[in-house]
């Protein structure tokens, strides 16, 4: 269950994934697989902070959702998301999927 305190609105949803590494984490997310931080990091190649703090953003709004073990945190994408959320999400990762990787 996710942890927002509001309705989701598509404004959000959109401000919170124009972010490129925003998107990206949700790209590598989407497939309901669980990542830790540190897997994110690698992925993404850049600092554990900076992966954190988007990850926050994305958890904030209630499109992720974490779990902790130990001093692990677990990521993936949550599974009580709003059918037109769930939608939007499925068609940005298709269109994601299709698209050749930005050298």
């Amino acid at each position: 269950m996710s942890n927002n305190n509001f309705a989701m609105q598509p404004l959000d949803l959109f401000k919170v994934l124009s972010d490129p590494t925003r998107l990206k984490l949700f790209q590598i997310l989407f497939n309901k697989e669980s990542r830790c931080v540190c897997e994110l990091v690698d992925l993404l190649d850049q600092p554990q902070p900076t992966v954190s703090r988007h990850l926050n953003h994305l958890k904030k709004l209630g499109i992720l959702s974490c779990s902790r073990e130990g001093t692990w945190m677990w990521y993936e994408v949550a599974d009580d998301l709003p059918e037109w959320c769930q939608e939007i999400l499925e068609i940005t990762y298709k269109t994601l999927q299709s698209q050749p990787e930005a050298s």
